[in-house]
């Protein structure tokens, strides 16, 4: 196995540990936003835990921001979140809560019909 595929497995089962740790914790009482915020907040522990420090930022912020797409999506229409957070400490970036706001006030170009398949950290890079 390669040491991106291994990187991918440790991240996959830290996520689905805490997935299956929520479940039995909360039983059948958890409604559908409370599992997908936690799902959300499991995935984003679970990639900060498996980060490796030798890696690029920037190709770390494009994984980031494909797993974490629904999330930030989501984030984005609000002005901030854990994983614009997230996000903007990979991009280097100084107030998270700037670039959330920045995110809100372009979510059209960032997420809108003529964003295309171009990954949102290639937007927000040419945009800024």
């Amino acid at each position: 196995m390669t040491y991106p595929m291994i990187r991918q497995t440790r991240r996959v089962t830290i996520a689905g540990a805490a997935l299956v740790g929520l479940c039995l914790s909360s039983g059948a009482f958890a409604d559908n936003d409370d599992l997908i915020t936690t799902a959300s907040t499991a995935g984003t522990t679970a990639y900060i835990v498996g980060k490796n420090v030798d890696d690029d930022d920037f190709a770390q912020a494009h994984d980031f921001a494909d797993t974490q797409a629904v999330a930030l999506k989501r984030e984005a229409a609000t002005g901030g979140g854990e994983n614009i957070n997230s996000l903007a400490a990979l991009l280097g970036e100084d107030d998270a809560d700037d670039l959330g706001a920045w995110m809100q006030a372009n979510y059209a170009e960032l997420y809108g019909r003529d964003a295309g398949e171009q990954n949102p950290v290639d937007r927000i890079v040419a945009a800024r």
